[in-house]
């Protein structure tokens, strides 16, 4: 792989920021919105239903939440995980918010207590059925300290948004501070919200009186990741635009230690594995500034490019291993033991017809087929879709052989 491609805005910054927009009765300006992620079409489907105006232009999305008042459509709300977040805009906005279990990738038990425990913690009401999850501002919303026993995004997001509507002062501790959360938060503020957060730890005066803004939302940095492993994985030289380091400091350590050498360079990230040999790895995924769960199906096809033994775990989902029975397809020589996964790298890989089974895995998947000698099939394109923006066009523009067909 050899060239430039330029990343396309953060999915998991952009899904709270587009909730969070109905929390204005006047226009909120969004720019550098990915428009064609299943998932923010899905989500801004959601925010047209409960009432909200949306205009869409491109990249850019206007939103103007002075009519909601409707509940989320459980059709919709069973396809997305985020759908949870409407929670607590709901509650803030309305009062009242009632949703459907959330979908999303199926990579183990994702459990949602911590989203209504901090809402309870608020003083919302919270009722729990099998076919819907409510809550509602019955005597009102009572700013607290919460204290998390895991650091959770959308839960830290959710307990966020009823924290604006609260008396007083929230501080929510061993909070999810990653860099799509920051990105939330700096938007909030934007608002008129008074957020401070430091590492884990988030402070929210209730209260808040929200009015329209512009936000341009920040590049994705786990699309980053994945073409930095791509590329290095295929021995490639790439120029990465819209990207910078600061929001994966680990990765990149991990990265740049097993052989690839990265840096910055204005407002782009330069790679190559031209002619270099990958050494081993050992990673755990962590709660940032960490290695996001989410990366660790890209890690785990890295190491089959990496001479010898490498180990893969993942500390927060113990179960994200369904795609480890695709990339044995391939020929690569990798098991998994509860919450780790045991690869060993450097030998040949051959094509294959997969299915991605969740969204990184099946970049995953994409990414041994680029590694294998002959054609490849990729089926269930739908989980990919989810979060990546014309991905076989990014990587046509690379040098890859790769077409996307109607099947």
């Amino acid at each position: 792989m050899c060239g430039a491609v330029s990343l396309s805005g953060a999915k998991n910054a952009a899904l709270p920021i587009l909730v969070a927009s109905i929390l204005s009765d006047e226009d909120v300006v969004l720019t550098n919105v990915p428009t064609y992620f299943k998932d923010v079409q899905i989500t801004l489907d959601i925010i047209k239903a409960i009432g909200a105006t949306v205009r869409i232009e491109g990249d850019a999305v206007v939103i103007n939440g002075k009519g909601v008042s409707r509940t989320p459509p459980p059709e919709l709300c069973t396809k997305i995980r985020s759908s949870l977040v409407f929670l607590g805009a709901l509650l803030a906005k309305t009062g009242h918010g009632t949703v459907a279990p959330p979908g999303g990738c199926r990579i183990g038990e994702r459990k949602y207590d911590l989203h209504l425990y901090g809402l309870n913690k608020l003083g919302a009401r919270v009722v729990q059925e099998d076919d819907h999850i409510e809550v509602t501002n019955q005597n009102g919303l009572r700013g607290t300290d919460i204290s998390l026993y895991l650091p959770t995004t959308t839960g830290t997001q959710n307990i966020v948004f009823g924290a604006l509507a609260a008396q007083g002062k929230t501080v929510i501790k061993n909070a999810n501070t990653r860099p799509e959360n920051q990105d939330l938060f700096n938007f909030l503020e934007k608002m008129g919200a008074r957020i401070k957060h430091g590492n884990r730890v988030v402070e929210v005066d209730g209260n808040a009186v929200l009015h329209g803004s512009q936000h341009r939302i920040m590049s994705g940095t786990d699309e980053m990741i994945t073409y930095i492993i791509m590329a290095s994985v295929t021995g490639g030289e790439i120029q990465i635009e819209k990207a910078n380091l600061k929001y994966e400091p680990i990765s990149a350590r991990h990265l740049r230690d097993s052989g690839v050498e990265i840096f910055e360079w204005g407002d782009s990230v330069f790679v190559s594995a031209r002619n270099r040999v990958l050494r081993p790895i050992d990673i755990a995924t962590a709660p940032w500034p960490g290695i996001n769960s989410d990366l660790q199906p890209l890690f785990s096809i890295y190491a089959a490019a990496c001479q010898g033994e490498s180990s893969i775990t993942d500390m927060r989902f113990t179960d994200r291993f369904q795609y480890v029975s695709s990339l044995k397809q391939f020929g690569i020589d990798i098991e998994a033991y509860g919450n780790c996964a045991v690869v060993n790298g450097g030998r040949p890989l051959h094509p294959a017809t997969v299915e991605a089974t969740d969204l990184r895995g099946g970049a995953a998947v994409v990414t041994a087929a680029l590694m294998a000698e002959g054609k490849s099939e990729i089926t269930n394109v739908y989980q990919i879709d989810r979060g990546y923006e014309f991905i076989e066009r990014k990587l046509l523009s690379l040098g890859a052989d790769i077409e996307r067909v109607s099947v």
